[in-house]
């Protein structure tokens, strides 16, 4: 009896570890991806939840500002996977800043934001 606990356990934990690499796989290919744009900033912002529906934020803006992309990752799982976003999109980061309520799409946006405020002051600072 013990020994089919033990199996069965010891697979249910194997089969964990592989999902989560498979989703690690899938954020560092969203991130790669849409990193690649010429010029701009990329955030990334995390809204966790002890319980409930957990949020991750992956937000393009130009140099400007405005929001060229987003993808968001939503779910408890680790069958989620990041699909693109376009509520914000061509809209400026502070004007997002000022409409979001207290969900956690725009809490992990706000992080994202906060990043990519945090990059530009560093430019900003190093051309000084």
């Amino acid at each position: 009896m013990w020994g089919w606990f033990i199996a069965v356990f010891a697979g249910v934990w194997l089969l964990q570890i592989m999902m989560t690499k498979i989703q690690m796989k899938n954020y560092q290919l969203t991130i790669k991806k849409m990193s690649k744009r010429p010029s701009g900033y990329l955030g990334v912002g995390i809204q966790k939840q002890k319980l409930g529906i957990g949020v991750i934020a992956v937000v393009v803006v130009d140099n400007s500002g405005v929001i060229l992309e987003s993808q968001l990752m939503k779910g408890v799982t680790v069958f989620s996977r990041f699909e693109p976003y376009t509520d914000y999109d061509g809209f400026h980061m502070e004007e997002i800043k000022k409409k979001v309520e207290d969900e956690s799409v725009a809490q992990a946006f706000k992080m994202a934001f906060e990043k990519i405020e945090s990059q530009m002051e560093k430019k900003t600072i190093m051309a000084i």
